[in-house]
């Protein structure tokens, strides 16, 4: 089967899956639904297995930094191939998932006490306000190629 794409190109349905891997948006989607899969499971076991010792805040900054800790490397090489230090790159990496936290840490409260939302339910309505928010974070900050910017940039 044959796909018209946009200026008159075709592409067969065996290429298509190697076209979108060559997107970083589209790597950036795949790795980003595991990002949220891996932090809203780890957020889960936490809250239930922590439940009356740690406060839901807590359990949010935990699975927040561990997220962080795991799928960096996915992002730095599978996304964005970036060449920056793994240090430097974690940092800047995960100020940006700080500012996911930081969604959490105010979003929740206002769900949960202000809203009665359940827990587990504000959480995942919080994780579905920051992707984008944190795409272009990562894109033109995190992981911005300088080999790329002009010089009077």
């Amino acid at each position: 089967m044959i796909i018209p794409l946009l200026r008159g190109t075709i592409i067969s349905v065996a290429q298509l899956p190697a076209k979108l891997l060559r997107d970083h948006r589209v790597r950036y989607l795949i790795v980003g639904a595991g990002t949220n899969v891996l932090y809203f499971g780890l957020f889960w076991l936490g809250w239930h297995l922590l439940e009356g010792r740690l406060p839901y805040l807590v359990v949010t900054a935990l699975a927040n930094f561990t997220t962080a800790l795991i799928m960096y490397p996915a992002y730095r090489t599978f996304v964005f191939g970036s060449q920056t230090g793994w240090l430097r790159g974690f940092a800047k990496f995960y100020t940006v998932y700080l500012f996911g936290l930081a969604c959490s840490l105010i979003g929740m409260p206002l769900l949960i006490e202000l809203l009665h939302t359940p827990v587990l339910l504000a959480q995942g309505l919080v994780i579905l306000l920051v992707p984008v928010a944190s795409y272009l974070l990562h894109r033109f900050w995190t992981f911005r190629d300088v080999s790329h910017t002009p010089v009077d940039a």
